[in-house]
């Protein structure tokens, strides 16, 4: 809810505009779905955090625009001040490649060449964000603390890749020299026969 909170407190949005600002704003590092900002979105105004107004639209449906209020205000400075709690790590391309030695080093390198396409097309959108759309929002007195947050995933996502380079190279070494758990259990079966 406090991401909703933030984004209100830059400025008044619909339920929709919310979304959208999401995604091209936070979405690299925190996801709200439309399923999820409706029923959010009703709890802050349940709890007084925000205040709606419809907004009259020719030829379109009217629109529910909210507003943050100070006592929103006052909720998004508490969970400001409180340290973020630590994630808990689940990655399962790192799991899968734990357990890779039951496969073929092809596999895997299919895996990591996936998450290298995906992580460089983040990255290429995180450096445009930053170069384009936040350079051009320096009115608003988030954007130095916006640039700060897409210079951590740029950075992140660089050390991913750097990752995945020197995994690719390992993989690609590995590509028959090394028989897979599951190709010695299959030689020890036809052995048995």
């Amino acid at each position: 809810m406090e991401v909703l909170l933030g984004l209100l407190a830059i400025e008044s949005m619909s339920g929709y505009d919310l979304g959208v600002s999401i995604r091209a704003s936070v979405g690299h590092i925190w996801n709200e779905s439309y399923g999820q900002i409706y029923p959010n979105l009703r709890k802050l105004a349940a709890g007084g955090f925000v205040t709606s107004k419809t907004e009259k639209q020719k030829g379109k449906p009217d629109r529910r625009i909210y507003s943050i209020t100070e006592k929103g205000l006052e909720r998004l400075a508490k969970w400001l001040a409180v340290p973020p709690q630590p994630e808990i790590p689940r990655n399962e391309l790192l799991l899968k490649l734990f357990f890779g030695a039951q496969v073929s080093p092809e596999l895997m390198i299919r895996h990591v060449d996936l998450m290298v396409e995906r992580e460089q097309a983040v990255l290429s959108e995180l450096t445009r964000l930053e170069r384009e759309e936040i350079t051009q929002m320096q009115q608003y007195p988030g954007a130095p603390y916006w640039k700060m947050a897409a210079r951590f995933g740029q950075m992140e996502l660089e050390s991913h890749l750097r990752w995945a380079r020197e995994t690719l190279d390992e993989l690609h070494k590995m590509t028959g020299k090394q028989r897979s758990a599951a190709d010695i259990r299959e030689e020890k079966k036809h052995a048995g026969k």
